[in-house]
Order: structure tokens, then sequence, then C-alpha cells
């Protein structure tokens, strides 16, 4: 066996062998070949697939919760839903807006059921006995004050039909074609916006607030009043350097795909703020070009505001912290927040004292007393972020 393994192949078997390696070697190539097209289209596969990969990452399934009603593949063009060429309004207050608009139209965003609220309203601040005083009381030529209250729909019926028979009882009610809830109070305040444009552009002054703060309406004219200029008017309580919420069960939470930097524009809390109605018909053009953000304030008064080249402005007497029940302190502020419809009538009872002297440093006290938690004042819906947070500067430029 051992000559048989030395002796040498026959040219017949040479070529044979030859053959055979050049065949494995072939096939090795065409394997190798094989394999980098296989690699080649594994790795374009998965580029097609990056950018559904990325928006599924969104999701809970990855760890990053979506809002809810404004999950990554809906829609946020506004126009979709404030549909502006056409009247979506299901009731509307009737104003005799052409032959004497109002000189401030102040807007309640209400919700469905807030039935009691809205009550206390119309019997505290926003009586008519109230703003026909105010009205007549100035020395100005126009100082008619109206106040209206904004809803959109519930999914429940018998809701519905209570919110047609009190604005048959009150006439003061608009109500939108819009799911009234929390993460639609952007839609809410761009109607708000749409309505006042379209049915009562004569108006001088718009205000925006909610249903549970009291606006001392005799303070808020008077500050009007003592403006140069209305135009050009964006004034509240503003909101300086807040960094977006990463904590999805904190309220204000904002996901990447609704908000990626990493501050908001200056804004003014949405509780209350005043506009021009010049101001209020830049911000509704342009809200119909940005992209919709579940926080109404710093998506109206931040980006919209922002991008229209407006400038939102602090006043003191403008706040979304609650105020002490003083008459003194509630005498000097526009507005009060958290107030339930009990309070509306502490607050109301208080203010029509007349025997009261404030001194001259209560008038203040209020404010004074914040002056150590400016920071928290400055950055109002982040207050529990910043608590947390290293700080940062709190100026407003």
């Amino acid at each position: 066996m051992d000559k048989v393994r030395l002796l040498p192949t026959s040219p017949l078997q040479q070529v044979y062998i030859n053959n055979n390696n050049n065949s494995n070697n072939g096939r090795g190539r065409m394997s190798f070949i094989r394999r980098l097209g296989v690699g080649c289209i594994i790795l374009a596969a998965l580029g097609l697939l990056y950018v559904p990969a990325y928006h599924s990452a969104q999701g809970p399934l990855f760890g990053i919760v979506q809002i809810s009603g404004w999950t990554f593949n809906t829609s946020r063009n506004v126009n979709l839903y404030i549909n502006p060429d056409n009247n979506t309004a299901i009731t509307s207050p009737e104003l005799s807006c052409g032959s004497s608009p109002p000189y401030l139209l102040i807007i309640v965003c209400s919700a469905v059921g807030n039935q009691k609220a809205r009550t206390a309203i119309r019997s505290t601040w926003g009586s008519e006995q109230n703003l026909y005083y105010l009205s007549t009381s100035s020395s100005s030529a126009n100082t008619t004050v109206k106040v209206v209250f904004l809803l959109g729909e519930s999914t429940n019926d018998t809701l519905n039909a209570q919110i047609l028979d009190e604005n048959y009882e009150y006439g003061d009610i608009i109500q939108e074609k819009f799911i009234d809830t929390y993460n639609n109070l952007t839609l809410k305040s761009v109607m708000m916006l749409k309505w006042v444009t379209t049915t009562c552009p004569q108006a001088t002054y718009l205000m925006k607030t909610d249903d549970d703060m009291y606006v001392n309406v005799p303070a808020l004219v008077k500050v009007i009043k003592s403006r140069p200029t209305s135009a050009g008017t964006l004034m509240g309580s503003l909101i300086c350097n807040a960094r977006p919420i990463s904590d999805p069960k904190n309220k204000w939470y904002t996901p990447k795909y609704m908000f990626s930097e990493k501050t908001y524009p200056n804004y003014l809390s949405g509780t209350g703020y005043v506009m021009s109605l010049d101001v209020a018909s830049k911000l509704y053009k342009t809200a119909l070009k940005t992209p919709l953000l579940h926080l109404e304030d710093v998506y109206l008064t931040g980006l919209c505001a922002k991008k229209a080249k407006l400038r939102p402005v602090n006043h003191p007497g403008f706040s979304y912290i609650p105020r002490k029940f003083d008459y003194c302190v509630l005498k000097n502020s526009i507005t009060a927040h958290k107030v339930d419809s009990s309070g509306m009538y502490e607050i109301w009872n208080k203010l029509q004292s007349s025997n009261v002297t404030c001194p001259s440093s209560t008038a203040t006290s209020d404010n004074s007393n914040k002056k150590s938690s400016s920071i928290l004042n400055r950055h109002g819906r982040h207050i529990n972020y910043y608590l947390m947070k290293k700080r940062i500067n709190n100026r407003c430029s």
C-alpha cells in the first residue's frame, strides 16, 4: 500500500484532480458571491425598514410612550381638524360685532360637563350686571365686555343635549365639532381664533382663559386701556426656558416626535392671556401652517408666536399660582387660578366690599411673598421638572 501511494499519478488522473480542484474553487467563489449578494439584500432591506422601525420605536414596545390621540402616525396638520373654509360651530352666540363690537371679548374654555363652573362665572365676574356696570361707569367711549364659553363635543349624547339646552337659556356658548379632551386643548384654542377672526374681528381685544379662573375684569380693562395702542398685544404670565418633560407619567409629557428641541420658546401660561385682534389673526394664520403640539399655550403663544415674529410679554397681574383670598391682593390682580365654583362667589363677595383700606405694601404682598420662588413662577407647568433637575437661567429675554 505504501508503494502505491508513492507512485506518481498518471496524466489522466492529474487532469481529473485539477478539474476537481477547479470545480471546488469555482463552487467556493460562487458560494461567496451568493453570500455577498444575500448580505447586500439584507442590508438594503434593513435600510428600507429603518424608518418604520424608528416609527415603531416611538411606541410602548421600545419604552417610548405615545400621546393619546396624537400618536406618531396621526396627522398634525391643523387644517384637517379646523376646516378653515367652513362654518363648523354647532352653536354660536349672537353678538352685535358689526354695529357695536365689544372692546374686550373674553372666551372661557370650558369642559362639556362643567356646567356648575359656568353658572358660577355667569353669577360673579362674568355676570351681565358686572359687565354692564363696567361699560357704563367708564369714561371711555367703548368699554363693552362680553363673556362667552367655548366647548367641544362629548362622547356622551346626554351631555351634548344638555349643552344645547344651556345655550338656549343663556345664548353664550360656542360649541365646535371636536371631542373635548385635555389633549385636544390646542384644537380648542385654534377654534377660538377661527371663531373670533371670522365672527367678531371688529373687537379690540381677546382674552383666553379657563373655567377655573377668576378674572378681575375692571383691573384688566384698566391695564389694557392704559396701553398707548392695542396693536401687537400678547400679554399674560410669561414662562421662559421651559424644557419638554420626558416622563410619560407626567401630565405634560412631550415625546420627541411631537417636539424635538431642548427648550420651548418663551410662552404665556394658558390659564389666561390677552391679545389684540391683529395678533389673533396672525396667530390663526400661522397655526394653519404649523404642526400641532398638544400643549396649547406652548403651541399658540410659543411656537406660533415665534414663527409669526410676535413677542409675548409678562404682566404681574396674571398668575397661574393660586392667590390668597385677600381683598387687597385680589383687587390688584387680574387672574386667580384654581378657583372652584364656591371660590368664585367668595372672591366676588370680597371684592364687592368698599370698606377695606389697603396699605401700599399690601397691594403687592402676593407677588413679594413669591419672590423667593420666582424660578418656579417662571416655569409654570414644569415646577416638578425643575425641582428634580439642575437650575437653569430663568431670566426672560
